[in-house]
């Protein structure tokens, strides 16, 4: 393949402003996933060994890769020098870098995503704790009862309290197993508990894979379940 066109199919733009609009830990998970075994753009200089870092805010000294040739078009770094490489290869430079390298970052001259690497050199997502709610309104549990109740795609429904690392207090967390696309049945959802939702409360919606369902059924009993 010619270097000028160059695509690896990762979303990154649409990826970055969701991530803006609010986490979201199963796009991220599925993103970070696709990305670990794809190839990327990696610029260099004098030799394939010579990779130029960029000094992140707050994040440290990253290697800039990118998805495409379009994105890479975009940076002011050279362009007379890049290869294709796989994400493995790039990340193994950070793990032998005895921290001096904090990640990678995608796209570092657009919209970005970032592998910030922590104390054991591996690409982590934003976490996040769960644990069981103090107290739900309700209100809230009816609103979501009823309207499963007529939805044939939804087969459970677990709330929960989840906390990022930088949040100070927990937000509603609503797990939902159905069948279908999030994009299309979550403003759905949002559309019938409204009426319930008080102000400043915040509201987060996960579309339940296995390990989510199985995180969630050791936390909490379901506010809904298909009979």
């Amino acid at each position: 393949m010619e270097i000028r066109d160059f695509d690896n199919g990762l979303n990154v733009d649409e990826v970055s402003d969701k991530m803006r609009e609010g986490f979201d830990a199963e796009i991220l998970r599925e993103f970070f996933g696709r990305a670990e075994i794809s190839k990327f753009l990696v610029p260099y200089r004098g030799n394939v060994n010579m990779i130029p870092l960029l000094d992140i805010k707050d994040k440290g000294k990253m290697i800039p890769i990118f998805s495409s040739y379009e994105a890479f078009e975009k940076s002011p770094l050279p362009k007379d020098a890049v290869n294709i490489v796989p994400f493995s290869k790039i990340d193994d430079i950070v793990k032998k870098s005895s921290g001096q390298i904090g990640g990678i970052v995608i796209n570092p001259h657009g919209k970005s995503m970032i592998f910030q690497h922590n104390g054991d050199n591996a690409p982590k997502a934003p976490k996040m704790r769960f644990m069981k709610p103090a107290a739900v309104p309700e209100s809230l549990i009816k609103a979501l009862q009823n309207y499963f109740s007529e939805c044939e795609n939804v087969y459970a429904a677990y709330i929960l309290w989840a906390q990022k690392e930088e949040e100070l207090a927990p937000h509603i967390f609503l797990v939902i197993d159905f069948d279908g696309k999030k994009e299309e049945f979550f403003p759905k959802v949002a559309e019938a508990i409204r009426p319930c939702m008080r102000k400043g409360d915040s509201l987060e919606m996960a579309k339940a894979d296995f390990k989510l369902l199985k995180a969630s059924e050791k936390i909490v009993k379901p506010v809904y379940k298909k009979s």
